[in-house]
């Protein structure tokens, strides 16, 4: 409850009278197909253009991104070979900026290429930095939202546009108020020229790198934001096949980094001195959540094979555990539907779909986030890795142009 109440305080418009040197950092490995929107919107920026840099990195030295980057953005280009992680490729690129400029930076935001910056994008990141905090998280926007072509939305990608709206304005807006680490997101995110002096690059290599920052900023007490004013447009996947790959990669590096940091979060949080509560966050906060929607998926999936059972047997009792079975498993559904409804009144002013759109996605949500407990069912019993790969990308139009 303190979670959805929080997402309906205003947000404090922070301003900075310094301007800031910032790194852009994107890294297009054969993203030659779509970063042009980026770039566009770099070039639209409000900010000091003088005082922001492009940083462009890329596997293959021939990669067409390399021509595109110069011209469009004057993009400094990092070749970083053989790439198998995200991270791996900021690393190759801040370590080079590191040995080459150290203190040219003040401050290094990391942003896809497929996403579309805000114009106001840099300049409220750098209003950001008035805070304090040495990591920022922005607000994301759709950019299959912007497209004049239909193609670029389906029912799917509306359902999973949601998790934004979820992590940062149900969740992170609640962690500003109590200064708790904010959940990351790989990008629209700025770190302050400090951290990345400390970590000596980026040494994260799960496949979720963003989740890893935030695990440093519960063992080294780096401190975070989200700043909703700092907007960038992520694409969502309009097939459901890429979707669901996209989801299991992302709880796949979940996973990954709860085996590898839990325990020393549990010894920091319990073991080193006071009781540290804020980090009760990370590790409890969807605990409830668990247990509920477990117990309940639980009980109706005994229900419904006892049913089946007691129909073969005992077919007197069958009605009566088939009721129980179905009213157990619609509880599930309910709640879900209620919280896709919150989610989108949470962000109503800024979720672009139709009458009928939203109707389908209150009823179609709860089936997409029940995948969750099917991914992480494939996640532990299969044997195969998920590679950090391109996935499919949208046929993004801009709606000015039309």
């Amino acid at each position: 409850m303190w979670y959805f109440l929080a997402a309906f305080r205003k947000h404090p418009r922070l301003q900075n009278i310094i301007k800031n040197r910032i790194a852009i950092l994107v890294p297009a490995k054969n993203e030659s197909k779509t970063i042009q929107s980026l770039f566009d919107s770099l070039n639209k920026q409000t900010y000091d253009r003088s005082m922001f840099d492009v940083h462009v990195i890329v596997e293959d030295p021939i990669d067409p991104t390399i021509a595109i980057a110069k011209k469009m953005v004057n993009a400094t280009v990092h070749v970083v070979l053989d790439q198998t992680r995200k991270g791996e490729a900021l690393d190759g690129a801040l370590k080079t900026i590191l040995k080459e400029t150290p203190n040219k930076y003040n401050a290094f935001i990391i942003i896809d290429a497929d996403n579309l910056a805000h114009p106001d994008f840099i300049l409220e990141m750098n209003n950001a930095l008035a805070s304090g905090r040495q990591i920022i998280v922005g607000k994301k926007y759709i950019k299959n939202w912007e497209s004049i072509d239909r193609k670029s939305r389906s029912l799917v990608s509306n359902c999973t546009s949601l998790v934004y709206t979820m992590v940062d304005d149900l969740g992170n807006s609640h962690r500003n108020l109590h200064d708790i680490p904010v959940s990351m997101c790989g990008t629209g995110m700025m770190i302050r020229d400090d951290v990345i002096k400390d970590l000596r690059g980026w040494p994260y290599r799960t496949l979720t790198e963003d989740f890893e920052v935030m695990v440093d900023c519960l063992l080294k007490g780096y401190t975070s934001l989200y700043y909703k004013h700092a907007i960038v447009y992520t694409e969502e996947a309009v097939e459901h096949r890429v979707s669901f790959r996209r989801r299991m990669r992302w709880l796949t590096g979940f996973t990954q980094c709860n085996r590898k940091y839990r325990k020393a979060i549990v010894r920091k949080t319990f073991f080193e001195g006071k009781i540290v509560w804020k980090n009760f966050d990370f590790l409890y906060s969807l605990l409830p959540v668990y247990i509920f929607a477990g117990v309940s998926l639980v009980l109706g999936i005994v229900g419904l094979l006892a049913a089946g059972a007691y129909a073969l047997f005992f077919q007197p009792l069958a009605w009566s555990i088939f009721k129980i079975a179905l009213i157990a498993m619609g509880l599930v559904y309910g709640v879900l539907c209620l919280f896709t409804l919150l989610t989108l009144v949470v962000d109503r002013k800024v979720i672009k779909m139709g009458f009928w759109e939203v109707i389908a996605v209150i009823f179609l949500n709860p089936f997409i986030l029940s995948e969750f407990v099917w991914i992480f069912i494939r996640i532990f019993t299969s044997s195969s890795n998920l590679d950090w790969d391109n996935v499919d990308r949208i046929d993004y139009v801009p709606k000015k142009e039309k």
